[in-house]
């Protein structure tokens, strides 16, 4: 006979929820034998996390251009050069796609929001297709109880 037992307990500090597993089986002339989940995790996890961190970073950077250029901030400012010459790179694809609206102080880079558009949707392209290939869910689990060799 067989008997499975679960317990769930969340931790309330992280918020992770652990999963408790026990089997047991017990035969008449056998000494019991139990299996305790350890941890449950998922490789792919961190894969998306990292997907994502870069594709927000990507955006937040152009969306910080597009405040500042609305604002009119001094392109020879130090951080704000620094920012036009980063995103620069970033925007390569998408220059010229649409009409900068506004005087020559507060601008609105139409371009940039395409591109901002465009990485979001990119970016969750990408963590669905690492989500795709690498999610497997991995058990650890912990063995206890007698050794019944093959045969007996």
């Amino acid at each position: 006979m067989e008997r499975r037992d679960t317990d769930v307990e969340r931790d309330p500090v992280s918020g992770r929820v652990h999963e408790h597993r026990t089997v047991t089986t017990e035969d008449p002339g056998v000494p019991p034998e139990s299996s305790e989940v350890v941890s449950t995790s998922n490789p792919g996890w961190r894969a998306v996390q990292f997907v994502y961190l870069v594709f927000g970073l990507i955006d937040g950077l152009l969306l910080l251009r597009l405040v500042l250029k609305l604002l009119g901030a001094n392109p020879e400012a130090g951080f704000s050069n620094w920012l036009y010459n980063v995103t620069a790179v970033f925007l390569g694809p998408f220059k010229n796609i649409l009409p900068t609206i506004g005087t020559t102080q507060s601008q609105l880079e139409m371009s940039v929001v395409v591109a901002i558009l465009v990485y979001a949707l990119a970016g969750w392209a990408v963590a669905r297709l690492v989500t795709i290939i690498f999610f497997r869910n991995v058990t650890v689990a912990r063995r206890s109880g007698g050794f019944r060799p093959r045969g007996y």
